[in-house]
């Protein structure tokens, strides 16, 4: 019983392990709702890095003279294209979200616009780093060319599910997000960091006005009425610094270019940059990692004739970073359930052969006197299915105190990045990070914490197995209780068929 009992205890305990590994795996790879979308359901529609890269070392060929002559020559259509070269059609996008895994979608263009009313105090501050440091006497002809009235204009199609507000980078913090009937409609609003609201004494319902690229004239302003602010999280005011902070700190602390960022819906910054029609990426969640292949053969079906201008880039390898260790922890306690379980039908048989061998002549004699196979069958079958009820009762109660020690204990002891892609951020030549909040191969749903000569955070995630007691243990404790009992049986039935009583009692 007690040899039972133990190997009962590790082989459920190894079945606790695996249907908590199914299960975490199970929800991991699924979309299952916008606040919960899953790990490896992610992609984007973006301008491959190769492209880029292209791009950047044609550019690199030519001399100063040879750009400023290009550009003299070109005509309004050519400007368009160029500025547009390194954008994705609003068209390309829009098809790839009729696909029917799609579960939700957003469009997302970053641009740096003018407006000429508010002065960039961050900017200020970085001229005076630059000014301060040792390096200035070389940077400075660079740094008086930044304009101090450009700001970064961030547009999607809904400001509540811009990735900055997602992740938690940013929160709202007087006021409203901007909707999508904002979008649709084009309404000129927008959503303004506080600090640069405070510096520039701007609050919910002030207007601003920016400047429109390549136009002129009365259309060549845009108003825009401040709906919402918001702050950026785990940075601060330089009047929060300490006064036993070094000089340093305190301008890291006042150095907040992340927080100079306004949040205006897609069609206005759209319209603001003079490229109506064409988006930065696309962005996408669908419903389970196993759509990733065919999605990948759509993209390039859609794409066909683009050659390698465009990538579906996804967060897979988020997932297998963190389904890895679940998956090899789910196939470790197979095999040991596996090793358990015929350790058990070993032992029970065992004992079976023991009770059975000792108890002969009790046989004998319960068929001498009219007792037919199937009844004595029937008592050993009792006495069987009782000792591995038993067993199996203590075990299941066991396994509620060691399960997750196991499973801890299974679990490979490795850490995986949150977002391998995240990795390579900002990893492409100068001039040439695509993609919102200039970084090349990061996925816009990380949002961004970094700023101008900033690194990027590298959020680890170690996968972390949760054993709890499923509804489906007992059902599987039942078919092993049943499976233990009648393969205990076995040694039973076949010695009860060929018992003769005559011979048995002829020995006595």
């Amino acid at each position: 019983m007690v040899l039972l009992f133990v190997c009962l205890t590790f082989s459920m305990s190894m079945l606790a392990v695996k249907l908590a590994a199914d299960s975490q795996v199970e929800t991991i790879k699924t979309y299952q709702s916008p606040t919960s979308p899953g790990v490896g359901t992610y992609g984007e529609i973006k301008i491959s890095s190769a492209y880029q890269l292209k791009q950047f070392e044609a550019e690199r060929t030519k001399t100063a003279a040879e750009r400023q002559a290009e550009a003299r020559s070109m005509t309004t259509a050519q400007e368009f294209a160029d500025r547009v070269s390194n954008l994705i059609p609003e068209k390309l996008t829009d098809e790839f979200s009729q696909n029917a895994d799609i579960e939700t979608y957003d469009k997302v263009l970053a641009a740096n616009i003018t407006v000429p009313g508010i002065t960039n105090t961050n900017m200020q501050q970085l001229f005076q780093l630059r000014q301060n440091g040792p390096q200035d006497q070389n940077a400075g002809p660079s740094g008086s060319r930044m304009n101090q009235n450009s700001f970064t204009f961030n547009g999607n199609t809904s400001g509540e599910a811009a990735s900055d507000f997602t992740t938690g980078a940013k929160k709202l913090t007087s006021g409203s997000f901007f909707t999508y009937d904002d979008y649709k409609n084009g309404n000129p609003v927008v959503m303004i960091e506080k600090n640069l609201a405070s510096d520039n004494s701007l609050g919910v319902g002030s207007t601003v006005e920016a400047t429109v690229s390549g136009e002129s004239g009365s259309s060549s302003t845009m108003v825009l009425k401040v709906i919402g602010i918001y702050e950026t999280v785990q940075t601060t005011s330089g009047s929060s610094s300490s006064s036993s902070s070094s000089s340093s700190s305190s301008s890291a602390q006042t150095f907040n270019p992340a927080g100079n960022s306004f949040y205006a819906p897609l069609s206005v910054v759209q319209k603001l940059n003079g490229t109506s029609g064409y988006v930065e990426l696309g962005s996408y969640y669908y419903g389970s990692v196993d759509d990733t292949a065919s999605l990948k053969v759509l993209f390039k079906k859609d794409t066909a004739g683009t050659g390698t201008k465009y990538e579906f880039a996804t967060d897979l390898s988020d997932y297998q970073a963190i389904a890895d260790p679940l998956l090899k922890a789910r196939n470790t306690s197979v095999i040991g359930l596996a090793g358990a379980l015929g350790a058990c039908a070993v032992i029970i048989l065992l004992s079976m052969v023991i009770i059975i061998s000792g108890r002969t002549r009790e046989l004998g004699i319960l068929k001498a006197i009219g007792s037919t196979d199937r009844q004595v069958i029937a008592q050993y079958a009792f006495e069987v299915l009782c000792i591995c009820l038993v067993a199996i009762i203590l075990a299941m109660g066991a396994t509620a105190f060691i399960g997750q020690s196991l499973g801890n204990w299974i679990l490979p002891k490795t850490t995986k990045t949150a977002s391998a892609t995240s990795s390579q951020t900002q990893s492409g030549p100068p001039g040439m990070q695509g993609g919102p909040m200039g970084t090349s191969n990061r996925l816009y749903k990380e949002g961004t914490r970094a700023g101008i000569n900033s690194s990027t955070q590298q959020q680890e995630q170690a996968a972390k197995l949760n054993v709890v007691y499923r509804g489906s243990m007992f059902l599987y404790g039942i078919l092993i209780l049943v499976g233990l009992s009648l393969f205990g049986m076995a040694i039973p039935l076949v010695w009860i068929i060929r018992l003769r009583p005559a011979r048995v009692l002829s020995m006595e």
